[in-house]
C-alpha cells in the first residue's frame, strides 16, 4: 500500500528488570521492573511529555507493558498489545545466567552479536531473521492502520528485537545496543523511511 502521510515511530526498550540485574537470558521469559527501571520509565515519560502520540503499541511481555504504563502516566493514549514486538525467543537458554550457559552454548551471545549468521539461533529459539520478519510485519500493519493520518506512534519493545530491527533498516551488520528506556526514532513516508535517532538517551537527561 502506498502512503503519502508520515508516521513517526518512537521505539522504546523497556526499563531495567530483575533479570537484567542478574544477567539472565530474558527473551519470552519475564521478570519485573526494578525500582530503577520504574524510575527510568517515569523519567522517559517526562522527556516525551511534549510529543503528541496517536497510540502506543507494546509487546505483551509484562516488563514492556509496565514500562508503557509508567511512560504514558495519566495521558489518554491507548495501549495496544502485539506479541510480534516480543523479545527474541532464546529457547532452551531462557532464564539461565549468561555466565553459566551450558556447553556448547557458552559463547552464544558473542556469536549472536557478531551478526555473521542471521539464521543463527539457540536450541528451540528464534533466529535474527525470524525476529526481524515479525517486527517488520507489525510495523507495517500499524502504518496501514492509519492510511490517511500523519502522527507519532510509541512502541515498547526489547533490546535484541529493537537492535536487530534497526540494524536491518540501516542495511548493515553493525548491531546497535539499546540501553534501558533508550529511544530510536524512525519516520516512514510511503515506502521510504528516515532514521532520526538510534538508542538515544537524551529524553532521560533532565531526570
Amino acid at each position: 500500500m502506498n502512503h503519502n502521510h508520515e508516521i513517526t515511530f518512537y521505539f522504546v526498550r523497556h526499563g531495567e528488570t530483575q533479570y537484567n540485574l542478574e544477567k539472565r537470558v530474558q527473551g519470552h521469559s519475564d521478570s519485573p521492573l526494578t525500582e530503577k527501571g520504574i524510575q527510568q520509565a517515569v523519567c522517559l515519560g517526562k522527556g516525551l511529555a511534549a510529543v503528541p502520540f496517536m497510540a502506543a503499541y507494546s509487546s505483551d511481555s509484562k516488563r514492556a507493558l509496565d514500562t508503557a504504563k509508567k511512560v504514558i502516566g495519566d495521558r489518554e493514549i491507548p495501549i495496544i498489545q502485539d506479541a510480534r514486538f516480543r523479545e527474541m525467543h532464546f529457547g532452551d537458554l531462557e532464564a539461565l545466567e549468561e555466565a553459566k550457559l551450558p556447553s556448547p552454548h557458552q559463547h552464544f551471545f558473542a556469536d549472536l552479536y557478531s551478526m555473521k549468521n542471521l539464521e543463527f539461533s539457540s536450541p528451540g529459539g528464534e533466529s535474527l531473521s525470524q525476529v526481524f520478519r515479525r517486527t517488520d510485519a507489525a510495523v507495517k500493519d500499524i502504518i496501514d492502520t492509519y492510511p490517511n493520518k500523519s502522527g507519532n506512534i510509541l512502541v515498547f519493545t526489547h533490546g535484541v528485537t529493537l537492535g536487530n530491527y534497526m540494524m536491518h533498516l540501516k542495511g548493515d551488520r553493525e548491531y546497535p545496543v539499546h540501553g534501558n528506556c533508550s529511544v530510536s526514532i524512525v519516520k516512514f513516508r510511503g515506502d521510504d523511511y528516515d532514521i532520526e535517532k538510534i538508542a538515544d538517551r537524551s529524553f532521560l537527561e533532565n531526570c
